[in-house]
């Protein structure tokens, strides 16, 4: 038996065998003429080829007819079911699969999840509230915040002497990571109207454009107060500035209802999963709060494997687990995490972006971002993130930050290494 488990986050779906083989890719769904695409290639068309994209075939799971007849898909379910099906090919068809799912999924959806697995076939051992398994090891009531694609949960998270529970749980249906992509589009269209009497969002390319660089210019912003940046028109590259202050209205004015429901529970710690760090790294009264780590779910799912498949005797979402036994115990170790990338005898801090260049002489490594550079990254929340990288070179970085770890860059080794100040 090999077992996995596929964390459902549209905005970026996880899963991972207990062999270590993981994958993540977003629930972006392309209907070409040989079959259904997903993932980041079919981000990568969405807004060049809007009729056959789909991205909300995961918050509108059903079976109801697409509005317009498709060869490879009759509607939503069927895009699910060949994303999963994907990923479970991605990490070695295992024959068992453990589902993380989230608070938002009615019981008519989670019947259908359950049936696409038997059509593939792969055996549910067990379904869990994703925000269950991302917050097990919380020890103080916590509002766990999941941003998907386009909408949020959020989840009072509790901790008795012996058990982890969800106790209550809202959605928001205007908090999704595409609301905020879509706020700050118009932001730069409006800035590029006023500048040069040209809309971006007028053109798929220029809307292509924009949705492409998003997320690499949003997460610049986390430490810089502004960039600048260009985009395509028929009169070459325009450039524009973005300003922190200004992304900070755009995100506030989506909050209302996560402040509704941080105000009913005055007493709980605001925490994050992976999927919405872009609220605390961008907004400055969440900027304390703890972001849970990209792989929470999944580490906790191994840990409690064999808990969760003996409450699974009914296939319903758990969302209560007993953690008083010494199995549920057992939080994943906590890792060690390098703070400076050695090169060349000399080391480079990793809190803030470096920006790495390929030269004859060897690596150029700079502070900041640099957009010209082959290679940009950083260590956040407790993993190496790549914020850039050519498509020209040779690259093999992983996230992980352990120290001793080697990154390499066009046959070049950088090794991670931590410094202590003590």
């Amino acid at each position: 038996m090999t077992l996995a488990i596929l964390e459902l986050n549209d905005q970026a779906l996880v899963i991972q065998s207990q062999d270590g083989q993981s994958f993540t890719e977003p629930g972006f769904a392309q209907l070409t003429a040989t079959g259904i695409e997903s993932g980041d290639n079919a981000r990568a068309t969405a807004w060049l080829k809007p009729q056959t994209s789909y991205n909300q075939y995961w918050r509108q799971l059903n079976q109801l007819p697409l509005p317009k007849k498709q060869q490879w898909a009759r509607h939503h379910g069927d895009i699910a079911y060949s994303q999963i099906k994907h990923m479970l090919d991605k990490v070695g068809s295992p024959s068992n699969l453990i589902l993380a799912v989230p608070g938002c999924f009615t019981d008519d959806q989670l019947a259908l999840i359950l049936g696409l697995a038997q059509a593939i076939p792969v055996q549910v051992d067990g379904v869990i509230d994703s925000a269950l398994a991302i917050g097990l090891q919380v020890e103080q009531p916590t509002l766990l915040v999941d941003l998907q694609l386009q909408q949020s949960v959020v989840s009072l998270i509790k901790n008795t002497a012996d058990t982890t529970r969800v106790s209550a749980q809202e959605v928001i249906p205007d908090l999704g990571a595409m609301h905020l992509y879509n706020g700050v589009s118009r932001h730069i269209s409006d800035r590029l109207i006023s500048d040069y009497r040209h809309d971006p969002l007028h053109t798929s390319e220029g809307e292509q454009a924009i949705y492409d660089n998003l997320p690499k210019w949003l997460l610049q912003l986390n430490w810089e107060t502004e960039i600048s940046v260009s985009l395509p028109s028929p009169r070459g590259e325009l450039p524009v500035t973005l300003r922190n202050n200004d992304i900070r209205k755009i995100f506030e004015q989506r909050l209302a209802g996560l402040d509704a429901i941080i105000a009913k529970y005055p007493s709980a710690q605001v925490s994050f999963a992976h999927s919405a760090r872009l609220l605390p790294a961008l907004l400055p009264r969440f900027s304390r709060s703890k972001v849970m780590a990209k792989t929470a779910a999944v580490d906790n799912c191994l840990v409690a494997e064999q808990q969760i498949v003996d409450s699974s005797s009914t296939l319903h979402r758990i969302t209560r687990l007993t953690t008083a036994n010494e199995e549920n115990k057992k939080a994943p170790p906590k890792q060690r995490c390098a703070t400076h990338l050695l090169y060349k005898n000399y080391a480079w801090p990793l809190n803030r972006p470096l920006s790495i260049f390929i030269a004859d002489s060897g690596l150029i490594i700079t502070k900041g971002i640099n957009n010209r550079a082959d290679v940009v990254t950083v260590i956040e929340n407790q993993e190496v993130r790549v914020i850039h990288q050519s498509t020209a070179i040779d690259g093999n970085i992983s996230n992980q930050c352990e120290p001793g770890s080697e990154i390499m860059i066009a046959g070049h080794s950088l090794t991670l290494i931590e410094v202590s100040n003590a």
